[in-house]
């Protein structure tokens, strides 16, 4: 069995020995338990991709929407588990709870939007699961209204005084 010709040219074999060296350089200094094994030019393609994905961290943005009541018990409960920072933003909105009526003056009427708190904070990904653990024990009332907690992927942060990236700058 014949393959097809190649549509693109291959590389030199000197600069694909070129480039091998390099991916092996490269494996040898990030991982400990490395071997030196003969390689092609397609594999050590892969290799070097995989190497850089396995090595970035993944970083969380965690966003909590709670009781404004319970913004002092929840930020406790993040000082104790070692988050050094976070945002605060007062919001309205509703889920569930779908609002309230209320009596002012004799007049009754319906508040749609409701008071609500938003916390916003940047973690490393092996601290994700405590924090929102943190943040559910902590803000739950076992009432309607409790709020919800939001987790999503964090692909770079940047500490603008001094140009920290990633965990650097958390």
């Amino acid at each position: 069995i014949r393959r097809p010709p190649r549509s693109t040219p291959k590389p030199s074999s000197a600069a694909s020995d070129v480039y091998k060296r390099q991916v092996l350089e490269h494996l040898r200094t990030k991982s400990s338990n490395f071997t030196y094994f003969s390689i092609g030019t397609e594999i050590a393609y892969i290799l070097l991709y995989f190497s850089k994905k396995l090595k970035e961290k993944i970083m969380k943005l965690i966003t909590a929407v709670i009781k404004p009541f319970k913004l002092d018990e929840v930020r406790e409960a993040l000082l104790s588990v070692g988050v050094t920072g976070l945002t605060v933003t007062d919001v309205k909105g509703y889920g569930r709870q779908k609002g309230h009526t209320e009596l002012y003056r004799g007049s009754e009427y319906e508040v749609d939007l409701l008071p609500k708190t938003k916390i916003e904070i940047a973690v490393s990904d092996e601290k994700a699961d405590e924090v929102v653990e943190a943040i559910s024990t902590s803000a739950n009332s076992n009432k309607i209204g409790d709020g919800k907690i939001f987790v999503v992927d964090l692909n770079q942060l940047v500490r603008i005084r001094t140009g920290d990236l990633n965990e650097d700058a958390l």
